[in-house]
């Protein structure tokens, strides 16, 4: 078997994946805010690169559980919650491109982030990684906004019959957690990335 250390590039994938959808929910607020008459058009615009990414996180991510390239339990830690995410954005680019109600792929966004939490305290308590703390936080970030991944996809698929003073403040508060939890989780996987970078090019196979 060929040994391919692709640690680095699947954490710098999984950052990029975060801010795109950050950027795609972002954008579509704004474009309310707004009240553009091609919302449809700027949330049919993210299919495409979400559906890329999504499906290069699933070939990963299945590649990575069929043939473990990390060292031992690594393997587990990483790659489940990873390819639960690259299935996750996967269904919101075919719910985006099929013109269906996007809160199926919230719920499924909710329960993905709740595994995503367990398994981030479970590496944690294992000391699976040289940064535990960042581990941690991208893990529970990650998994914090995927839980909030369910009410922002509730109020997209209802924002184009709202005006913006029926708006619930509520959902406000919703977009603005999932946001910063978002990116932030994002932004610590790239953390985690460009730490991990040297290391594995100084041990190359």
């Amino acid at each position: 078997m060929v040994f391919i250390d692709d640690l680095a590039f699947s954490l710098f994938t999984l950052s990029f994946a975060g801010l795109l959808l950050f950027y795609t929910i972002a954008s579509l607020y704004f474009v309310y805010k707004k009240q553009h008459s091609e919302f449809k058009e700027y949330l049919g615009s993210s299919d495409a690169p979400l559906m890329v990414v999504g499906l290069l996180m699933v070939v990963s991510g299945l590649w990575g559980q069929f043939t473990w390239p990390l060292p031992g339990s690594y393997n587990i830690l990483f790659y489940d919650p990873y390819l639960a995410f690259g299935i996750l954005l996967v269904a919101f680019a075919l719910s985006v491109r099929e013109g269906v109600r996007l809160e199926y792929s919230g719920f499924l966004g909710l329960m993905v982030g709740a595994m995503t939490m367990v398994y981030g305290v479970v590496g944690y308590n294992a000391g699976l990684t040289q940064e535990p703390v960042a581990l941690l936080l991208m893990y529970l970030l990650y998994g914090l906004a995927g839980i909030f991944a369910y009410p922002v996809s509730l109020i997209a698929d209802r924002l184009p019959g709202l005006m913006r003073r029926n708006l619930w403040p509520g959902w406000n508060i919703c977009l603005v957690a999932f946001g910063v939890f978002l990116v932030i989780a994002s932004l610590l996987a790239a953390f985690v990335g460009v730490a991990a970078l040297p290391v594995h090019l100084a041990t190359p196979p």
